[in-house]
């Protein structure tokens, strides 16, 4: 485990960019640093049904301005064909082969099978900016003791630019502690392996936000987290490509990973503090979730689960008034919710079934 928290934290406030030629966010070193040659860098994919997307990955990849070590592509027990999938890329990757167990084991199951000294996480059906590699190198180059490295991203919804990560989310220029139990504030990044692999790596019991888990885990521990103020990878998403069951496993998943924080992670009494209200709030969003996909759902229990809304402690007043027409009638307050869905903004929709709001 790590030990660097007390030194984290007498440094917050002052995070200033350390890398010549990029805009980087990295704590100053408690101890004199000495830039060194790049690391090894393996990029990690995980596949399952992705024949239609996994080539242009890897191509984006291949078009670095700074080649990796390796791309590693674990095959999470898809019942497509990766190989015929990939092409004459297929002599470009290492193949590794697993039975259908969710993104966590195979994001697993590839760490273990790198041999560079930093895995970088790249979904099948994103892409790198050709400089991502060489922005994440030259930052490790420069801060040796950074142990993982994130850059900005482009939002993109049915292949157009909507917004950047950074623009949703700011990377916080001061407590990164605190700031990674409310949200996400980097995603898909270079981590040190041997810190990854000593630390447990993803906790496979998490189906949906099994990488913001591993990160806020890493970031309690004292990793050394940097960031590139560039957008250097895209994201690609599809509007109406999640349900409403995917929201609940999401914030539920939000649930246990603060629950989990509580539990295991060396907080301060202030970041307690934060965990424990937060684990409030994120259950009772979890129960406002549910009540919504009983009544969409035309489940046996909505009334039930709206019941527990209207009079339950901590739901605001909107939230009782909504519920309890779904008491009085789940049918009418399910038009009322297809409504409003039909006027939703397709971008702000599909970010938001991914735990995001969309800046106005």
């Amino acid at each position: 485990m790590l030990v660097r928290v007390s030194v984290l934290r007498a440094n917050v406030g002052r995070l200033q960019p350390q890398v010549p030629g990029w805009n980087v966010t990295v704590p100053p070193s408690a101890e004199p640093v000495v830039p060194q040659d790049a690391p090894t860098l393996s990029v990690l994919i995980t596949y399952y049904r992705g024949e239609k997307v996994i080539r242009g990955a890897v191509e984006s990849v291949l078009e670095q301005t700074v080649r990796p070590h390796e791309i590693v592509i674990c095959d999470d027990g898809s019942p497509d064909d990766l190989q015929a999938a990939l092409g004459p890329l297929v002599d470009e990757v290492r193949i590794v082969r697993k039975e259908n167990g969710g993104t966590g084991s195979a994001l697993n199951a590839a760490v273990r099978a790198a041999e560079g000294e930093y895995v970088v996480q790249l979904d099948q059906d994103d892409a790198c900016m050709p400089r991502r590699i060489e922005a994440m190198a030259a930052t490790l180059a420069a801060r040796p003791d950074v142990d993982i490295v994130a850059t900005d991203a482009i939002f993109e919804l049915e292949g157009k630019p909507v917004t950047t990560f950074e623009a949703v989310t700011p990377f916080p220029r001061g407590d990164q502690r605190t700031a990674i139990l409310h949200t996400p504030t980097f995603l898909w990044p270079a981590i040190r392996r041997s810190l990854l692999l000593a630390e447990g790596g993803y906790d496979e019991s998490f189906k949906a936000v099994e990488d913001w888990e591993c990160f806020t885990r890493l970031v309690l521990a004292g990793a050394v987290t940097a960031f590139v103020h560039e957008p250097l990878y895209r994201w690609r998403l599809s509007a109406g490509s999640r349900s409403s069951h995917d929201s609940v496993a999401r914030i539920q998943d939000g649930v246990d990973l603060t629950a989990k924080a509580l539990a295991q992670s060396p907080l301060q009494p202030d970041e307690r503090a934060v965990a424990e209200s937060l684990l409030q709030m994120r259950r009772r969003w979890l129960a406002r979730e549910q009540a919504r996909y009983a009544i969409e759902t035309r489940a046996r229990d909505a009334r039930r689960r709206s019941l527990q809304l209207v009079l339950g402690r901590g739901f605001d007043p909107a939230t009782r008034a909504k519920a309890s027409v779904a008491v009085l009638s789940p049918a009418l307050a399910d038009r009322f919710m297809a409504r409003r869905r039909e006027h939703a903004d397709p971008a702000a929709d599909a970010l938001a079934q991914r735990g995001f709001r969309l800046s106005a």
